[in-house]
């Protein structure tokens, strides 16, 4: 009978060449997908900036369309909605 010694070196070698192939792999695809996680992340927060900024400007319109309604009344005219800037409900 032939001994088992060679063969069990080849597939413990095989094993860690398998296993090193699959541990690269997977490295790999992890920093595929943190490169993309980090991508989703900026371009989210770049559109939380906008859209605040956007929410900002809108409160100053209406903050505004406001004090110029109130001046209106004030002066005895009464304001058409119509003629309100737009974006002010």
């Amino acid at each position: 009978m032939e001994s088992w010694g060679p063969t069990l070196t080849a597939v413990g070698a095989l094993l860690a060449v398998l296993g090193g192939g699959i541990r690269y792999l997977i490295g790999r695809s992890d920093k595929k997908r943190e490169k993309r996680e980090a991508s989703v992340e900026e371009l989210l927060r770049e559109r939380i900036e906008a859209l605040e900024a956007e929410l900002k400007e809108a409160k100053l319109v209406k903050r505004a369309a406001g004090k110029w309604r109130e001046q209106l009344i004030a002066a005895g005219i009464e304001p058409d909605p119509k003629d309100w800037p737009e974006g002010v409900s």
